[in-house]
């Protein structure tokens, strides 16, 4: 069995693989791990691969959900923010 190596911190995105959803997880220099949702098994993606669509970091957008839902959930953040005007 091979291994792959892992960075000391890893660095997941949301993202999308030709159709499927999920994650994908930097690894050392071999591309991205990637793992539909809702699945065990994850595929190595090369980092040029145009298939791979990567989404928002996924600690940094969990983190904003959380915030969002302090200051009142979706409609209070829908209703509460100011439009850009120039």
């Amino acid at each position: 069995m091979a291994t792959v190596p892992r960075s000391t911190t890893p660095v997941q995105h949301y993202a999308y693989y030709g159709d499927l959803y999920g994650t994908a997880e930097l690894l050392n220099d071999s591309g991205y791990l990637f793992r539909a949702e809702g699945q065990r098994q994850a595929i190595l993606v090369s980092y040029k691969d145009p298939e791979l669509l990567l989404l928002g970091l996924v600690d940094l957008s969990e983190m904003q959900h959380e915030v969002d839902m302090l200051v009142g959930g979706f409609a209070a953040v829908a209703c509460g923010r100011e439009e850009g005007r120039a």
